[in-house]
């Protein structure tokens, strides 16, 4: 653990006096949204996320207060928008307090989590009340055995309890991500749609990406992929829709009548670079450009030694300003580290 050094008058009052104007990187795009890796741990093994199974933690993650430092330095420099990650972010046992020290930072505008639902029943008043506005929710399958096999444990009630409990404590929009996988879920699409005719649950469905190394790993890949065009096709009385707030890189449509959308994530056949808005913040303090880039400044060390405010934000812009224009999906490209996932935060 390190010694904090408390902020000095003068960077307290950059705080207060800097006109939050979002930065651009080097191809125009604004970046506004931070998405922050709080724990590497997950008690799920999801056949798509780690196909070895998931390593031992590299080390404890950033400190509550070193994510408020991180995230103020961040609001000073236009970003606005926040998202907890993981791993499971609801592994950490000082979530809630996590959430409330984010959430009480003047120019945060939306504090959203994304989790596997798997506590969130237990935990969801607590993180409302402590300023938590939204959640996404992994869930692969609607059916019992299935999701034992896809995630490796036999939860899937604690997690249907999770959702139930995020829309009654107020969440809005919730939102329902399902990886889609070609002989494994792909007979529920239609399933999963017909939710959003019964709650308002907004269901994204996710491209299959390229993680793990080895020859299985691009086995499962290959057998399973299947293209967002190719589900749309699926469902021909899908109509284009509004996009629901958070909705990122979504193309989002509507069936007649239905209470929410449904979104498509394309990772894999359609890239979205050009208008990527974030940044990420790994659990051991790394700053990732790209989901798929190298690992770039490590803040965790500048924040022991104390580094001050102005330095800090300095950090984020070099991170903005050496975003890549695209990142390197095609040509054979694997998420190689078995854990990348988990790492990043997604």
């Amino acid at each position: 653990m390190c010694e904090y050094k408390p902020l000095s008058t003068i960077a307290l009052s950059h705080y207060l006096t800097i006109e939050l104007t979002p930065m651009q990187d080097t191809f125009g795009r604004t970046v506004d949204y931070l998405r922050i890796s709080v724990t590497e741990a997950c008690n799920f093994r999801c056949i798509y996320c780690a196909p070895n199974g998931h390593s031992t933690p590299s080390g404890s993650p950033l400190s509550v207060e070193d994510i408020q430092r991180v995230v103020r330095a961040a609001v000073a420099l236009g970003i606005t928008k926040i998202r907890l990650t993981g791993g499971e972010p609801l592994l950490r046992r000082d979530i809630v307090k996590i959430v409330r020290a984010i959430s009480s930072i003047d120019g945060v505008q939306d504090l959203a989590l994304t989790t596997n639902a798997f506590l969130l029943g237990r935990l969801a008043r607590e993180l409302a009340d402590a300023g938590l506005r939204r959640v996404n929710i992994s869930l692969d399958t609607l059916q019992r055995d299935r999701f034992t096999h896809i995630v490796g444990v036999d939860a899937f009630d604690a997690v249907w309890a999770g959702i139930r409990e995020a829309e009654a404590v107020g969440f809005a929009p919730l939102k329902i991500n399902v990886v889609a996988m070609r002989g494994i879920n792909d007979d529920e699409f239609t399933n999963f749609a017909r939710l959003t005719l019964d709650h308002p649950w907004h269901v994204r469905f996710i491209e299959l990406m390229p993680v793990g190394s080895t020859n299985v790993a691009q086995e499962f890949f290959d057998q399973h992929f299947i293209s967002a065009a190719e589900l749309i096709a699926r469902l021909p009385e899908l109509a284009k829709s509004d996009s629901p707030q958070g909705s990122g890189p979504a193309r989002t449509y509507r069936l007649p009548e239905a209470q929410a959308t449904i979104g498509f994530i394309t990772p894999a056949s359609e890239h979205f670079c050009n208008a990527c808005n974030r940044l990420r913040v790994t659990a051991q303090g790394a700053i990732c450009a790209c989901l798929f880039g190298d690992r770039g400044e490590d803040m965790r060390g500048a924040l022991c030694e104390g580094i001050s405010e102005i330095k800090l934000q300095e950090l984020l812009a070099r991170a903005i300003d050496s975003k890549p224009e695209q990142h390197p999906f095609g040509d054979g490209f694997k998420i190689t580290s078995v854990d990348a996932m988990s790492k990043i935060g997604g």
